[in-house]
């Protein structure tokens, strides 16, 4: 996951956070302007250890858009998501021939990833710790995340009210040029591993950033807060047949040029 030139050494030691929780939602799209409400369609997680600069555990789970079902084809090329991971239709003819309308529900509803999430937290041992949600822009939790709750009704954890925007020390350690996420870890001297706009692989991607930042010496605190508000998990309401959330190794200002806020 991290290039060996990334030892643990006495930098990591600095932090003011435990862990850091690295986020990038994927939602839905379109080529000339996002539909209304943009819905996030992928939730994925990635934990760094701020003691070793080490990814240590993963979290993805599709989500089920609820006001734009249906995937554009920009949405799906862009993401890589197909209609089959979030939501899909089987159409059936009875003996009559009559069309009846099945609804296969694929992925799950955003409360439920947001609730998910926070439980794959506590179960290793993330929660209870000092840890920070850290993401590339402010996209992903000041207009993504709090926009499609507000608009939704749905309540969401405190600590995705603050958060590290990893632009700030970025541009503070290799300049202030505008940059993408592919862009900034190239030119930070890493290759890009995995799919772009994969959710999961630009969270892993950001996540190999933030080891080399914190590795230069370079000290992350909270760069934009939310009001907090009161948040309290409640039991969902709908439970998929299928298992699309992934967990892998658990321990015991301006809207981006980008439709799904990756790129800018």
């Amino acid at each position: 996951m991290f290039p060996e030139t990334y030892p643990y050494d006495h930098h990591y030691r600095f932090q003011n956070f435990e862990y850091f929780v690295v986020m990038d939602f994927e939602a839905t799209c379109d080529k000339d302007k996002p539909p209304f409400p943009q819905e996030i369609i992928e939730f994925p997680s990635v934990v760094v250890g701020s003691a070793t600069g080490q990814l240590e555990a993963c979290f993805q789970t599709y989500v089920r858009p609820t006001c734009n079902r249906i995937l554009t084809d920009f949405c799906k090329d862009l993401t890589g998501i197909q209609q089959v991971q979030v939501y899909i239709y089987i159409y059936i003819f009875d003996l009559w021939v009559r069309l009846i309308n099945y609804v296969c529900r694929q992925g799950v509803t955003l409360s439920e990833a947001i609730l998910s999430h926070d439980q794959w937290l506590e179960k290793s041992g993330i929660k209870n710790t000092n840890f920070a949600v850290v993401t590339w822009s402010d996209w992903d939790c000041r207009v993504m995340l709090e926009s499609e709750c507000r608009y939704k009704n749905i309540p969401k954890p405190p600590y995705f009210n603050r958060w590290i925007n990893l632009k700030v020390p970025f541009h503070e350690i290799f300049g202030m040029e505008r940059c993408n996420l592919k862009q900034a870890v190239e030119k930070a001297g890493l290759a890009w591993e995995g799919r772009l706009h994969c959710g999961l692989d630009d969270a892993k991607n950001t996540a190999r950033l933030l080891a080399l930042i914190m590795q230069r010496g370079f000290k992350l605190s909270i760069t934009n807060p939310l009001n907090a508000v009161t948040w309290a998990p409640q039991k969902p309401l709908f439970v998929p047949l299928q298992h699309p959330q992934r967990h892998y190794g658990l321990p015991s200002s301006r809207v981006p040029c980008c439709y799904c806020g990756v790129a800018a």
